[in-house]
């Protein structure tokens, strides 16, 4: 069951401000016409108004994108609604607001949200020439002309902005040079030119630092370019002192299409590193002062040459461990700035510093005898933050819905509860994190005036930041920026009256190793995830879920086959136990809130259940398997009296071995100021590697919902064609049941076009959203599936190509999306374009003419 929650602050605000968007959206689609008219009035009077841009566009451009050059120039018409020609809503509101028709306040209000008319500017419009004509130099084309050309419109008060550009003969880069650089040593050197900006086409072993381009146009960027990466270069190699002015780049002309390139660079001296001091300062002046000097490994040298010292004040906790797993170099090395960033990172991962700070002490430099590079100190300045925080909040949420699985609508609860977190940032004394949340909330459906469900949660972790023994190899593997073990417990109970269950717990353990390659790439690696829940089922749990799943036992209907109503029953009522092992590679450049550009991609791989698997095999049962434990509770299942509950095993800990692994594609393109084409692939597959022929309930996959397929109510969609009905006594299907039975392969892909249609309304901006959803899920190859119809595969619910691309479902919709700073809210209005299940023969007649077709889903942050 997954659930969010955000804190709402309600006022007399919101009102007012509907009332005033609903008067510009009349006055933008339905009054606009007068306003239209006063300015042609306007504009026929000679020099009254000057003329708005409508277009702006570039010919000549063969060697750029439009896109690209119009970043460079500043004349551009208002913004569009999805680029439709004339829509150009933020003007409208603007010119509302001005108009002062509906107040002072209001209008300003507008004027804030909208954009000024994109008036005709002269001088913009030279600086905008020169600055292409500039563009086009730097970019190697020392010819270029750049002309513009107004031209008038159907309408006085309109015209259209054309740049036209002649580029002439491109100038290209022939040779490059790099010299004071001749003390290097060969690989060195060798590295230096693998990695240049401008790319070699041919280098020579007996001059490394002269090589001819590969058919590289002269770019001023990429010189820019190539010397912060010579810095960087040098700083990791080992020369600390040099700088932007240490390096030069001088340009010759041999020819009149060519140029010659010469890096003119004073790198100073080679530095090893020296001694280290670390002043750290707390919070707690009654804290009697600390001093020591580490025991770390040195490189070639004696300690007394390159001491690491550690100086604590006003704070009693903290221990010098954090200094020394936080250290990435080894004193007396050779100086390398990437590794004292590293320690930077490291420090700061901690969380128990409000501040770092790393400096350079070239005026202390120790020379010693015998080693021809001098020992270059550093120190390191941190202040720790307060170690104990309490935070209280109270909340309102909405839970994914259970519901009546019978129901063609099932309906989200809402609900209210209060929570209590305290944190610990400097828990051992070693940077660890010791964390406690509580909390616990109540919740009813809109429809029902009673509580329907209630559920208390507690979590408690440690997050270490280094990794554990025996996985601390992983950092002399890998080329880790940072890492960090955490270690979490959590408990649930929780009781669903609208199910007639009660989880009497529900409980977890987890070990995770989290490890960033760069800051984009992270892997997770769960060495130990075990979950124990167990479900009990209420008197009530016979009349409310399995009379409407199953059916009347006297009228039939509902879900008939024996295997799956038995897997039923396991799922909502049998203990279980879940281990698993899993690894997750995450790779991630967009903002988590925003997603405005930038990509996630995800990929998991995971194993479960092969611990129980071993107990089972060699230490309950010797050379028998179960595929159960001996249980800590008593049975489950001895309160439901339907028949499909015989063979279950009652009171035991039952497992299901599997694999699972997912791949999660999401991109997001910016194609204007306030516009983002976002999408989404996702495939998975969980199948079973024991004799038991399903997966564990919590590892299969659902589709619909709000972050799914938006067409269909949570966890309505499949599997696969198939159409899970109730009945009445003569078999007659009365409504559609949610898939309960889950799937053990999906795919789902996702488009949507987001807009700002509004800015700074309620402190957030205001933004539409169109999209469109397809997906499903099957049974696997393994799993039994329904029984179906005969004449139509699809209906078993099993995958099977090509079939399955016809059984995709798909949905289409309209979406509000409001964005504050921290938070964003949405609402979807979605409906269905295919249904694969038999029940929709008249999916169009269904999708627009019957409400239970046409689903609102309402969600925090974007849906993908």
């Amino acid at each position: 069951m997954n659930s969010f929650s955000v804190v709402r602050r309600l006022s007399h605000g919101p009102v007012r401000w509907l009332l005033v968007i609903g008067m510009a959206v009349l006055w933008a689609f339905g009054a606009a016409a007068p306003v239209t008219a006063q300015e042609d009035a306007a504009a026929a009077q000679p020099g009254s108004v000057a003329p708005v841009v409508r277009s702006v566009s570039i010919t000549g451009n063969s060697f750029f994108s439009d896109s690209e050059l119009k970043r460079r120039i500043r004349t551009e018409p208002n913004r569009r609604i999805l680029s439709i020609p004339g829509l150009t809503w933020w003007r409208w509101i603007y010119q509302l607001g001005d108009s002062g028709v509906l107040g002072k306040r209001v209008g300003r209000a507008l004027k804030e949200s909208g954009e000024p008319p994109a008036v005709l500017d002269s001088t913009s419009l030279s600086d905008d020439v020169e600055r292409l004509r500039l563009f086009y130099e730097q970019q190697g084309f020392r010819d270029a002309a750049v002309a513009v050309e107004v031209r008038s419109t159907e309408r006085p008060d309109r015209v259209r902005v054309l740049f036209r550009v002649d580029a002439g003969r491109p100038t290209y880069v022939r040779q490059v040079r790099y010299d004071g650089l001749d003390m290097l040593a060969a690989a060195e050197k060798r590295r230096l030119v693998d990695d240049a900006v401008i790319e070699p086409g041919s280098v020579s072993d007996d001059s490394l630092l002269v090589y001819r381009a590969d058919d590289v146009r002269y770019s001023k960027p990429k010189l820019l370019e190539e010397r912060g990466r010579l810095l960087t270069f040098l700083r990791n190699e080992g020369y600390a002192a040099v700088s932007r002015d240490s390096i030069r780049a001088i340009v010759y002309q041999p020819a009149p299409d060519s140029f010659d390139v010469t890096f003119r660079v004073r790198p100073g001296e080679r530095y090893r590193f020296g001694s280290l001091y670390v002043g750290i300062e707390g919070v707690e002046p009654e804290a009697p002062p600390r001093t020591d000097t580490l025991d770390v490994e040195t490189k070639g040298v004696d300690r007394s040459i390159a001491p690491v010292i550690v100086d604590i004040r006003e704070d009693s906790r903290i221990g010098t461990g954090v200094v020394r797993r936080a250290l990435q170099y080894e004193p007396g090395d050779v100086y390398d700035r990437s590794k004292v960033l590293a320690t930077k990172r490291r420090l700061e991962g901690t969380g128990v510093f409000t501040f770092t700070n790393i400096s350079t002490a070239f005026e202390d430099t120790v020379h010693v005898r015998g080693i021809e590079d001098p020992f270059l100190p550093l120190r390191i300045d941190a202040r720790t933050r307060n170690r104990h925080r309490v935070r209280a909040e109270t909340f309102v949420l909405q839970r994914d819905p259970t519901g009546d699985p019978t129901t063609t609508a099932i309906q989200n609860e809402f609900g209210v509860g209060v929570g209590l977190t305290y944190e610990n940032v400097n828990a051992f004394g070693g940077g660890e994190t010791f964390r406690v949340n509580t909390s616990g909330s109540v919740a009813t459906g809109l429809d029902s005036t009673i509580v329907t469900s209630a559920q208390f949660e507690a979590t408690t972790s440690l997050t270490l930041p280094y990794l554990l023994r025996p996985f601390r190899f992983f950092e002399s593997v890998y080329d880790l920026l940072n890492a960090r073990t955490r270690l979490s417990l959590s408990f649930l109970t929780a009781r669903r009256n609208d199910l007639g269950l009660l989880i009497r717990g529900r409980g977890s353990a987890r070990m995770r190793l989290e490890m960033e390659h760069t800051p984009t790439l992270v892997s997770l690696v769960d060495v130990v995830d075990v979950s124990l829940s167990n479900p009990d089922a209420l008197p009530q749990f016979e009349e409310r879920f399995l009379r409407r799943v199953f059916g009347d036992p006297d009228g039939g209907g509902g879900i008939t086959d024996p295997v799956q109503r038995t897997q039923i029953l396991e799922d909502y009522t049998q203990p279980q136990v879940n281990t698993a092992l899993r690894y997750t590679l995450r790779s991630a450049t967009a903002n988590p809130l925003r997603r405005e550009q930038g990509h996630v991609y995800e990929a998991s791989a995971e194993v479960g259940n092969l611990i129980p698997l071993a107990l089972d095999r060699f230490a309950f049962t010797p050379g028998q398997v179960e595929y159960s434990l001996p249980g800590l509770f008593g049975s489950s299942s001895d309160s439901t009296t339907s028949d499909a509950a015989d063979g279950l095993q009652g009171g035991r800990l039952i497992y299901r071995p599997y694999a699972r692994a997912t791949l999660d594609i999401r991109r997001y393109h910016p194609l204007s100021r306030g516009t983002t084409f976002a999408y989404k692939v996702f495939g998975g597959a969980s199948i079973p590697i024991a004799d038991p022929d399903r997966v564990p309930f919590d590892r299969r996959f659902f589709s619909g919902g709000a972050t799914s397929v938006r067409g269909w109510e949570l966890r309505a969609l499949g599997p696969g064609g198939a159409s899970l009905v109730a009945g009445d006594g003569n078999q007659t299907a009365t409504g559609d049941i949610a898939n309960i039975l889950g799937g053990d392969i999906k795919f789902e892909t996702s488009a949507e076009l987001r807009t700002v249609v509004f800015r700074n309304i309620l402190g957030g901006n205001w933004g539409f959203a169109t999209f469109v959803d397809a997906g499903n899920v099957w049974f696997g190859p393994r799993n039994p599936g329904l029984s179906g119809d005969t004449s139509r595969p699809g209906t078993d619910g099993r995958f099977r190509l090509p079939e399955a691309v016809g059984e995709l479902g798909v949905g289409s919709g309209l979406g509000l999306r409001i964005m504050w700073e921290y938070l964003v809210a949405r609402l979807d209005y979605a409906w269905k374009i295919h249904d694969p299940s038999p029940a929709e023969n008249d999916v169009f007649r269904r999708s627009f003419g019957t409400p239970e077709a046409r689903v609102l889903h309402f969600g925090i942050g974007h849906t993908f």
